[in-house]
């Protein structure tokens, strides 16, 4: 199967600069339709709106308010977004043994550590995907 560019992906992160990189990284993949928020609060209520057409959400771990396990505990109990696919983005320095694990029990369907650059993101999303057309650079 072949990338779908016009998949909608929510994209949340509390950082401006973080989310800037990652809305370019996504625009150059060729991707359309990308809903980008600052509060993971907001990204809830659009999560929990059923009309909101949600393919695979972008997710930081660490935000104010709610954490990313937090949305993704919600994801996956609510019955129209359960199998979204989601991925968690952290930093280095958190505990990343333990979070690992924990997103792997709420079966997190990718996991990035930052600094990150952008093939890595590509190739997850094109991983859990399931598509076909993504062909590493040299």
């Amino acid at each position: 199967m072949n990338a779908n560019y016009t998949l909608p992906i929510l994209l949340i992160d509390d950082d401006a600069m973080v989310r800037e990189v990652l809305v370019e990284y996504l625009k150059g993949y060729g991707f359309t339709n990308i809903k980008s928020m600052q509060d993971p609060k907001s990204a809830l209520s659009y999560i929990n709106d059923q009309k909101n057409s949600i393919g695979l959400i972008i997710s930081d771990w660490e935000m104010p308010g709610l954490n990313g396990l937090t949305l993704l505990k919600a994801v996956r109990n609510h019955p129209l977004r359960k199998n979204t696919s989601f991925i968690m983005i952290t930093s280095q320095r958190s505990m990343e043994r333990f979070k690992v694990t924990q997103a792997a029990q709420m079966k997190v369907s990718s996991y990035i550590i930052k600094p990150f650059r952008a093939d890595i993101l590509r190739k997850k999303i094109w991983d859990i995907m399931g598509w076909e057309d993504y062909v590493e650079s040299a």
